[in-house]
C-alpha cells in the first residue's frame, strides 16, 4: 500500500460513523470514559483506525471501546489512523486488520508451509479437527506435480478429511492457481523404444493436465518400469497390447495418456519367432507361414502352432 494513504490525524468525533458495530466490552468502554474524563484534555493514547469515505465521514472500523468511551466521556475530537480506500491497492491493510480472510495459494506453498497449513486446520478449525495431517504431508507436501495443481480436490486422493462437503470451508483459506509459465507442451514420445526415465517423466507430466485424477491414482514408477521390462514392447501397435500387458495402464486409463505416446512397432522378425506377433496372426495365417519353413500343420490347433513357429 501507497504511505500516503495513510496518516495520523485529529478528527471530529460527529463525523464518524459505525456500521455493524460488534458487540462491545461495557466494562471496557465505562472504564475508559473514567480516564478520559480525568483530564479534561485527554484524548485516545492509541489510535482507533477509521476509513476515509467521500467528503469529510469517516468509518470506523477499529477500536469501538475507544471510540464509544470517548462519546461517552462528551469529547469531540478523537486520534485516528485514517485510511484512504481509493489507493488503488491490493488493500493489504483489510488483512492486516482482520477484515478479509487471507487465501494462500496452495500451488506455492513449501513443504514446511504446507505441513503447518495442515496442521493449523487440524488444531484450529473443528470440522477439520479429525484430519489426518501426517498422510496428507507424506502424500502431498514434497509432491513436485502440487504446483502445477488446478484444484484443490486433488487432496480427496489422500483420503485424510478433506472431502466434498468441508470443501466449500477448505476454499475460503487455500486455493489453487498454478504458474504453467515454465510448464512445456506434451511432446509424444515413442513408446516402443523410450528409456524407462523418459516414459516416467511422460507420465508425471500427464498427471497434471486437468481431469486426470483417476491417472494419479497410478504408481508412475512401477508402470514405467513394467512397460520397459516387457520384452514384446518393441512390437505393440495398439493401445490394447499395452492394456494386456498389465502395466498398470487400464481401457480406462488409456485416454488419459494417449496424447503422450504413439506407436512405432519394429519391423517383424524373418523368420517370425515372436510369440507376441505369431499370437496376431489367425489360424490359416500360421499355417502358411508353417509351411513356408517346410514344418507340416496338419492337425495344429493355434496354441500349437505358435509354440512350433515361435521354436523353431
Amino acid at each position: 500500500m501507497n504511505h500516503s494513504s495513510i496518516d495520523l490525524i485529529r478528527i471530529p468525533i460527529k463525523d464518524i460513523y459505525t456500521d455493524n458495530d460488534p458487540d462491545v466490552d461495557v466494562i471496557k468502554v465505562l472504564g475508559l470514559a473514567q480516564k478520559y474524563l480525568e483530564r479534561k484534555e485527554s484524548l485516545n493514547s492509541i489510535p482507533i483506525t477509521v476509513i476515509q469515505e467521500r467528503g469529510s465521514n469517516y468509518r470506523l472500523i477499529q477500536g469501538h471501546e475507544m471510540f464509544h468511551a470517548l462519546v461517552q466521556a462528551g469529547k469531540d475530537w478523537v486520534i485516528a489512523l485514517r485510511i484512504k480506500e481509493d489507493t488503488g491497492s491490493d488493500e493489504q491493510w483489510k488483512y492486516e486488520l482482520d477484515l478479509s480472510t487471507i487465501q494462500l495459494n496452495i500451488c506455492t506453498l513449501d513443504a514446511n508451509e504446507f505441513e503447518r497449513t495442515m496442521d493449523y486446520f487440524q488444531t484450529t478449525i473443528k470440522s477439520f479437527s479429525k484430519l489426518k495431517v501426517n498422510k496428507l504431508v507424506l502424500d502431498f507436501a514434497n509432491d513436485p506435480t502440487r504446483k502445477y495443481w488446478s484444484t484443490l480436490e486433488i487432496l480427496f486422493e489422500s483420503k485424510s478429511g478433506i472431502t466434498k462437503s468441508n470443501l466449500p470451508l477448505l476454499e475460503k483459506y487455500l486455493y489453487a492457481s498454478p504458474d504453467l509459465s515454465e510448464l512445456k507442451p506434451i511432446t509424444p514420445i515413442n513408446i516402443n523404444r523410450s528409456s524407462e526415465d523418459d516414459i516416467l517423466d511422460q507420465l508425471q507430466r500427464l498427471k497434471i493436465e486437468p481431469n486426470t485424477t483417476k491417472l494419479r491414482k497410478i504408481d508412475s514408477v512401477a508402470t514405467a518400469r513394467k512397460i520397459v521390462a516387457d520384452d514384446d514392447r518393441i512390437y505393440w501397435s495398439l493401445s490394447k497390447h499395452l492394456i494386456k500387458a498389465k502395466t498398470g495402464i487400464t481401457t480406462a486409463l488409456w485416454p488419459l495418456i494417449k496424447e503422450g505416446f504413439f506407436f512405432e512397432p519394429a519391423p517383424t522378425p524373418v523368420p517370425n519367432r515372436s510369440k507376441f506377433l505369431l499370437s496376431q496372426l489367425t489360424s490359416a495365417k500360421l499355417k502358411i507361414e508353417a509351411k513356408s519353413r517346410d514344418l507340416d500343420p496338419t492337425g495344429l490347433l493355434k496354441t500349437d502352432l505358435v509354440k512350433l513357429l515361435s521354436s523353431k
